[in-house]
Parts: structure tokens; sequence; C-alpha cells
């Protein structure tokens, strides 16, 4: 850049730069281990991964926990495949400059050449930083999971967020969420993939699974201090 600021994490992901108007993230609250959390989906981003380090394979999504409706603020919870509860570690975020800037006297802040707020140290409460280090585009992600040949896998990497906006999951028949795979010394497939299913039973007998690509971006980070 030839002009203005910008902050990088040691990792290279970009925390705060004032020539862009979607940089910096603001981290409103985060978790070690809970299995709900208060969030909009409009307005908030949200990541998570499973807080258990013993698991082998985790399925972690978003179930709304009140008649609000998914999309809606509210309460969610986070359940695997069969609809029990998980226990996460989330970072819940906010781009700069969709908040309002703090009144203190005390701290700094960046606004980019439009006026957007891009970085208010005001508005940090202790809860760390995060930073997006990858993109899945839409429809880039076939949904079957770790199963062989399928182009699910976002990482490698168990221990990054995943996001759980556009995430869904409904009892034992409907899953729209993540698979987290750990590495158990022989498998080579662990990882967060992709998971996402529509179980139908037919009225006649038998049923049907119909499996779903990503219908949104899904992004990876990882935290500073959270």
């Amino acid at each position: 850049m030839a002009y203005g600021i910008s902050f990088e994490t040691a990792n290279g992901n970009v925390q705060i730069d004032s020539e862009s108007t979607n940089t910096g993230l603001i981290v409103l609250a985060s978790a070690s281990s809970a299995n709900s959390i208060t969030f909009d989906p409009s307005q908030e981003m949200l990541f998570a991964k499973p807080s258990s380090t013993s698991y082998t394979t985790q399925f972690v999504a978003l179930e709304p926990t009140s008649n609000q409706g998914y999309g809606a603020s509210g309460t969610y919870s986070f359940i695997d495949s069969s609809g029990s509860a998980v226990n996460v570690s989330y970072i819940k975020a906010k781009w700069s400059n969709q908040l309002t800037a703090s009144s203190s006297s005390y701290g700094i802040q960046i606004y980019n050449s439009d006026a957007d707020l891009a970085y208010d140290s005001g508005l940090y409460t202790g809860d760390g930083g995060v930073g997006i280090i990858s993109l899945n585009i839409a429809q880039s992600l076939s949904g079957y999971g770790s199963s062989a040949g399928a182009n699910s896998r976002l990482t490698q990497d168990p221990t990054k967020y995943a996001s759980m906006n556009g995430s869904f999951a409904d009892g034992d028949s409907t899953f729209i969420g993540y698979e987290f795979k750990r590495d158990t010394g022989s498998n080579t497939d662990h990882g967060i993939y992709w998971k996402s299913f529509i179980y139908l039973n037919i009225y006649y007998g038998g049923s049907i699974t119909i499996t779903l690509a990503n219908f949104t971006p899904k992004f990876l980070a990882e935290g500073g201090s959270v």
C-alpha cells in the first residue's frame, strides 16, 4: 500500500488495512467451552471448533433454540448430526466498519478514505483477535464430509476455527455443518470437512438422503489471544 496503515499478524493475516472497507474484525465475545450462544447471523460472524482434544470425529452445526427461526437474532445451540449438544470454542466478531466508534478519550481510531471505521482500539474488550486464513466460495464443497474422493475438505488442520454462519441442524433429519476429524495415528483424512445432508422418509417405505454443497462461502480462521 502506498498510503495509510496496515497491521498483520505473525502469520500474515491482515487485521487492519486503512485502504479497505472490510478489514479489522472486532471480537465481540469468545469462549473456550460453550454449547450455546446469543448470535445475530445477519450482523455478526461466528467461528467455532470442538473444545475437546480427545475426539476422533466431531460434527458441529447451529440450531435455533427458540421460535425465532434461523437467520434471526437469538440463542443458538451447537449440536452434532444426531441432535446432541456439542461443547465448542467460539469467537464472535463483527466488521469494524459496522460498529459505532467508541467515545473514549484514549486509544487509536483509523478510518479509510470512504470514512469507514477500519479500527478502533476502544472497541476491544480483552477478547483477543481473529484472522481469516482461507475462503471456500459457494458451491465449491460437495457436502460429503470425509467420504473417499469427495471434495469437502477445507483444511487438514482440525484446530482451526470454521465459520458457523449458514450452518443448520435439526435432530437427525437435517445437518448442514462441519465434520472435524483428528489424526489418530494411522489415518490421513484428518481436517475440517463440509458435511451437509437432508434425510427424507418416503411415504411408501424406504428413505433417501440428499447431500448439499455449501450455499454460502465458508471461512477458516485462527485466533490471536482468544
